[in-house]
């Protein structure tokens, strides 16, 4: 008795042994299945991630193409717009300079403030500067010209004085008398008047009339004393006697 027993709890261990394994074995399949399906979702979701980032870096650049290619229109246009501008200036500018040419200006001529055409004033400074020059042949003639072109000029009395003032250099004396004699007659007034008899008086000395140099500086110190005009007048009566 005690014998069958021992072998009914040998069987019932064997048994019970048997379906332990049997468990542990179903147990083992699934856990590997379980990591496996976890491996491939995690395979998967790398591959998703790949991707994602692939299409992200891809659509990156093609922002940053997008941002160059517009960030060099707007460079174009801001240069197109600043040579417009630069061009509409110098339209404008030119315009002025050319409007300039034919619009009279405001100039100062022996303290008064008057209006010139712009030829005016070109031709008497360029008259002028033949007389700094020394050309007082070729100055003569250029003041001449601009007397009979211009001779309601605010110049037209200094053009008058200085071509009077060449002629004595040229040792025209005759013509100087003449001319300055002019100025004397048609601009009583005129701030150059005393020099012009001055010049007159000049003239006569060197033509050898002493006697009527003498009396037209004396009419410049009775008419014009206390002047500058009236010291050099009485100094060159000194020179005559």
């Amino acid at each position: 008795m005690n014998l069958n027993k021992l072998m009914v709890q040998a069987c019932t261990a064997a048994i019970l042994s048997g379906s332990a394994a049997g468990a542990m074995a179903f147990a083992d399949d699934d856990a590997r299945r379980a990591i496996l399906d976890l491996r491939a979702q995690v395979a998967a979701l790398e591959e998703q991630l790949k991707n994602a980032q692939i299409s992200f870096a891809t659509r990156l650049d093609n922002l940053q193409n997008q941002n160059r290619l517009l960030t060099g229109q707007v460079e174009e246009l801001t240069n197109a717009i600043r040579q417009e501008k630069r061009s509409t200036r110098e339209l404008y500018t030119s315009i002025d300079e050319r409007l300039g040419k034919f619009e009279p200006r405001e100039v100062e001529v022996n303290g008064e403030k008057v209006m010139v055409q712009p030829q005016e004033q070109a031709a008497y400074d360029a008259a002028v500067e033949l007389l700094k020059a020394g050309d007082y042949k070729k100055a003569a003639a250029a003041f001449s010209t601009f007397g009979a072109e211009w001779p309601k000029s605010a110049y037209a009395a200094d053009a008058v004085y200085w071509r009077g003032s060449c002629l004595f250099a040229l040792e025209q004396y005759k013509s100087t008398i003449n001319v300055q004699n002019s100025l004397i007659r048609s601009y009583p007034k005129h701030p150059r008047v005393a020099d012009a008899m001055i010049s007159v008086a000049s003239s006569q000395a060197a033509l050898g009339n002493v006697k009527a140099a003498s009396a037209t500086l004396a009419k410049v110190i009775k008419q014009y004393p206390n002047s500058d005009a009236a010291k050099t007048a009485a100094q060159l009566q000194k020179t005559l006697k």
